[in-house]
């Protein structure tokens, strides 16, 4: 290689390993935070385990001003502060609230959402702790933003318990929406948030914070890249590896040892992002063909009656269409969910109904197998969470071999995967998390390694900043001294007494 060439290539990765360099040690540290503290999701399982049962006793009250032909996407029936309520979506319009026991729509105002609050607490702290500070807020915060659009406005409510709980109230339906506590939001601020690049202020403007993560990944891919050609470019072949000394030797040796998984986190870390679409899914559509014709008021309203006497002690009644006919999930204390039909027996769904599904989601394609999983296939696994299982897998016949996994109790598909969500499991989730076969997920197995590799990306990234700023620091005082007394123009060159140039 032309020498002018491998100075401009060794400059460029001298002066893109200051900025992009920081941020790859800010990525590799705070991914050893998120190993264990995620960032804040939504309660759902947790807030039903905490719902009383349904109130049935004082419903069903439905005096509302709505056509029997009006149609719904979904409804659901809890217990609201001692009384059964029903809510029902409609999309794009709000979720809307009816109280079983008035029969009148329930509107969320500030002195509800904090009696909701205060009666999730003594469920979710276990303590009598007061509220220590609430506000109504109608723009995010840090825990809320890009989300929850549907719930909007959220009240949320600091409680003084020893954790410092927060709740998010729902202002459309009147759910515990979210719950962070002083430790979470602690860790987050040295995982997530640096990792995703997260802050408020950026977040809010989708488009805009996409788009940096997007270039910050291209260049720390492209740094990385360069620095490893660099890298092996040096090697030697006589009795030692590493023509450098000190702390260039060691930037060098991490590099080679580490360089290439840190390229892998890099680049699978933008492939996450799908820049420009290139990952999009394909197709879609399944769900509306799974429930057939939406809802209707008036066969919601005539089932209510039904199905009351049969789900006696269900925390939860949520709707479960199935090709235009009315089902119900009915959620009792222990988590077992039982399938009811519209006048409130028993619906298990029969390996004929698990056909027939297969058959309404592949439409005009052909179906290449189906089957009952009870492990984890490929495409379908946990990653140190739970999956549901037994698992209804459906391939279709088309050029995508699209996959389908829908749980067998209550007919709702669990996840989708055509092929570009195959190369996404592959490109993302198989190299950014290292996850590509069950033993490799097995802890704690994954710990070690994944911590092992991020300590080496760490120490690649600490040891490349340190020394492209002293590097950097020579090379003003260079130009500094070309541009003093004639004097100094003729001083011997520092580089004579340098390490070799990296």
């Amino acid at each position: 290689m032309p020498n002018s060439l491998w100075r401009a290539l060794v400059i460029t990765h001298r002066y893109l390993g200051i900025a992009v360099g920081l941020l790859m040690l800010m990525w590799f540290a705070s991914g050893i935070v998120m190993m264990y503290v995620g960032f804040p999701q939504g309660i759902g399982k947790e807030r039903l385990r905490a719902l009383a049962p349904i109130a049935w006793q004082r419903c069903c009250r439905v005096e509302v001003p709505l056509d029997d032909d009006d149609a719904f996407e979904r409804a659901e029936v809890e217990t609201l502060l001692g009384k059964p309520v029903l809510r029902l979506r409609r999309p794009p319009l709000p979720e809307r609230m009816i109280d079983l026991d008035a029969g009148a729509a329930k509107e969320i105002d500030f002195d509800l959402a904090q009696s909701i609050a205060r009666d999730a607490a003594s469920r979710f702290i276990a303590t009598d702790a007061p509220i220590a500070a609430a506000e109504e807020i109608e723009e995010d915060d840090q825990w809320t933003v890009g989300r929850y659009r549907a719930d909007r406005p959220l009240f949320r409510f600091a409680f003084a318990d020893p954790g410092a709980t927060t709740l998010y109230v729902s202002g459309t339906s009147g759910r515990i929406v979210l719950r962070t506590t002083a430790s979470q939001r602690f860790w987050n601020w040295l995982g997530a948030i640096p990792h995703w690049i997260y802050p408020t202020a950026l977040r809010s403007n989708g488009l805009l914070w996409s788009q940096i993560v997007i270039w910050a990944s291209i260049i720390g891919t492209f740094l990385t890249a360069l620095g490893l050609y660099l890298g092996i470019a040096q090697i030697k072949r006589g009795k030692r590896v590493s023509p450098y000394r000190g702390l260039f030797f060691w930037h060098h040796m991490t590099g080679l040892a580490f360089g290439i998984i840190t390229l892998t986190f890099v680049a699978s870390g933008l492939v996450s992002m799908n820049p420009w679409g290139f990952l999009d899914s394909r197709g879609g559509g399944e769900r509306a063909r799974i429930e057939g014709a939406a809802m209707r008021w008036g066969a919601i309203k005539a089932s209510l009656e039904a199905v009351k006497a049969q789900a006696p002690h269900a925390l939860s009644l949520a709707s479960a269409p199935l090709a235009g006919r009315l089902y119900w999930l009915a959620t009792d204390g222990a988590g077992q969910v039982t399938r009811l039909d519209a006048a409130g027996h028993p619906a298990p769904l029969s390996a004929a109904d698990l056909a027939a599904l297969a058959t309404r989601i592949g439409g005009a394609n052909a179906i290449a197998s189906q089957d009952m999983l009870t492990r984890e296939d490929t495409y379908y696994f946990a990653h140190h969470d739970d999956v549901v299982l037994p698992v209804y897998r459906i391939i279709l016949d088309n050029a995508d071999a699209t996959r389908f996994y829908l749980d067998p109790a209550t007919g709702a598909l669990l996840k989708r995967a055509d092929a570009n969500a195959r190369w996404q499991r592959w490109l993302f989730s198989g190299l950014h998390r290292l996850d590509f076969t069950a033993g490799m997920r097995a802890r704690p197995l994954w710990d070690i390694v994944m911590i092992v590799l991020l300590l080496g990306g760490i120490g690649l990234s600490a040891t490349g900043v340190y020394l492209a700023i002293r590097r950097i620091r020579l090379d003003i005082a260079a130009v500094a001294r070309l541009g003093g007394p004639a004097r100094t123009r003729f001083a011997a060159p520092e580089a004579a007494t340098s390490p070799p140039e990296s």
